[in-house]
């Protein structure tokens, strides 16, 4: 069989790997039609692939972008299986969706957000194509289990490639807390993280790792906030790109995730998770999770919870973490390879 994933937007390359995984076990013919960035992260498993070939919509015309979106179409056309990355959003990738309309081939599509299955117009165009949706967590799955028109199902994308071991330091009694990706105040509540480690003396051998290079805007102005509040000797910063060798070790010899959602965006607890969530799930790390999270199944057995009161209290609390977590059959490679190769 031979199957194609596509992802012509600059991210979720973290989705792929798994998929590739499970379909090569499978022994299926994978192509890859993804933006060059996208090419450029999955360099450590490029050889999966029986061929990359790049797409790059940037700074078209619209006669290039069509004349593009219509050769596409054509050559994803010869495919048994196309899998959209990135399953909404894109107009172009709506056209190319309803383009294969006049095609037997199969379309399956992730959504990122299943709540674009409620009202977008967008997405009701994707769906005239494809009648197969993956969502990223079995409590979204049950949100939407009575979506019109469609198939649902949940995968984890929570396996990642071998890495090379890198030496880090971590002092023995060091308790490493980790907020994973680059620094944006849109994403996280780091206003929240700095007002509580203002107000009341924390354990001094917490530290807080942001795993993501700190030269962003917000995240120079973090910086400047810590300096100036003297809380800077608890956070280890990077300030360049972190490669995936240095990145997945970290994560490695981390004790914690921390999220540090910003719950003002109620999707959290319906339709979309935070790829956090899935670096914690992936390396069986606890969470650290505002206790509105205790209804998502997955958070409540395997975190520890807080109320924005008692946040300094929870982690003064913290020891250095044995206790066993991701009992659930779920997390294993081969439950999540049978159930997503069984519904494509």
């Amino acid at each position: 069989m031979k199957v194609v994933i596509v992802e012509i937007s600059e991210s979720h390359e973290e989705c792929i790997y798994t998929q590739v995984s499970f379909l090569k076990d499978a022994g299926y013919s994978i192509s890859l039609l993804a933006h060059s960035d996208v090419i450029k992260q999955t360099e450590s498993y490029i050889d999966f692939f029986d061929n990359v070939e790049e797409v790059n919509f940037n700074n078209l015309s619209f006669l290039k972008s069509l004349s593009l979106q219509v050769k596409l179409t054509k050559q994803l056309s010869k495919f048994d299986k196309v899998i959209f990355n990135t399953a909404s959003s894109s107009k172009k990738l709506r056209n190319i969706s309803l383009f294969l309309n006049f095609f037997k081939v199969d379309v399956i599509g992730i959504l990122h957000n299943a709540k674009r299955l409620e009202k977008s117009f967008t997405q009701r165009l994707f769906s005239i194509k494809i009648k197969k949706y993956f969502v990223l967590n079995d409590f979204i799955k049950i949100n939407y289990k009575n979506t019109n028109a469609t198939k649902l199902e949940s995968f984890y994308p929570i396996f990642f490639p071998p890495f090379n071991s890198v030496s880090i330091k971590k002092r023995e009694n060091e308790i490493w807390i980790t907020i994973p990706g680059r620094l944006h105040y849109s994403r996280r509540n780091y206003k929240f993280l700095i007002e509580q480690l203002n107000l009341k003396e924390i354990n001094k051998s917490i530290k807080f790792i942001i795993l993501g290079n700190i030269n962003t805007k917000d995240g120079l102005h973090f910086l400047d906030t810590i300096k100036s509040l003297q809380l800077d000797t608890y956070f280890k910063t990077f300030n360049e790109f972190i490669s995936n060798d240095k990145y997945y070790n970290y994560l490695e010899k981390s004790d914690y995730i921390l999220p540090l959602l910003n719950l003002d965006d109620e999707s959290y607890l319906k339709s979309k998770i935070t790829g956090t969530f899935n670096m914690a799930f992936g390396f069986k790390k606890r969470m650290i999770c505002n206790r509105e999270l205790e209804e998502i199944s997955d958070v409540k057995e395997n975190s520890i919870l807080y109320k924005a009161d008692s946040f300094i209290n929870t982690l003064n609390s913290l020891t250095i973490d044995n206790k066993k977590v991701y009992n659930d059959e779920k997390w294993a490679y081969e439950f999540q390879k049978n159930k997503y190769l069984t519904f494509i």
